[in-house]
């Protein structure tokens, strides 16, 4: 008779600590929310192997660049990393044309947040010259982290591995209880 060991309250912390870190998350995006679509994306997988359980934070495409920063031409970027500590960004922009932000994006999110710009002579300037401007501007001072994965892994490692042994413990114990009988 073969015995197959139980983990399942690991494995209901492990999803109420997911939970835990996207909510977390969410509320750390809040403060740069413009339109709510990374906030949104944002989730967690419990998955299940051999080895015992892993648990991957996903968002956007574009979340890395948000989470780690952007350093720009002039100025360098810096990210808070799991274990609590600053971190220079891996991703840049460069001089030239070709590695300015997309100047489309910039556009629909000037309009979406109806934002009108003026020349010296106080006339409106139309929206994609905005944009461009907008562009050569993130493109030398970059994007600033949010960390907002890192942060409360960071702050909740030690809490998170207490916890952990203490359901680890239980699901021992309730295997052993299995066993017997």
């Amino acid at each position: 008779m073969a015995f197959k060991a139980k983990y399942d309250s690991i494995e209901k912390y492990l999803q109420s600590y997911g939970k835990y870190i996207v909510r977390q998350a969410r509320r750390i995006l809040q403060k740069r929310n413009s339109t709510g679509k990374l906030s949104k994306s944002l989730r967690y997988k419990l998955v299940k192997n051999q080895d015992g359980y892993d648990i991957k934070f996903l968002a956007a495409k574009y979340g890395d660049f948000i989470q780690k920063g952007v350093s720009g031409t002039q100025t360098k970027r810096s990210y808070i990393g799991i274990d609590g500590k600053r971190k220079q960004s891996p991703f840049s922009y460069k001089r030239g044309v070709g590695n300015a932000p997309n100047i489309g994006a910039i556009e629909s999110w000037i309009r979406l947040k109806n934002i009108r710009g003026r020349d010296n002579l106080g006339r409106f300037i139309k929206s994609k010259s905005l944009a461009y401007l907008f562009s050569k501007s993130i493109q030398r001072k970059g994007i600033k982290s949010a960390s907002f994965y890192s942060q409360p892994l960071s702050w909740s490692y030690k809490k998170f591995k207490d916890d952990m042994l203490k359901n680890f413990k239980e699901d021992v114990l309730n295997n052993i209880k299995a066993f017997k009988k």
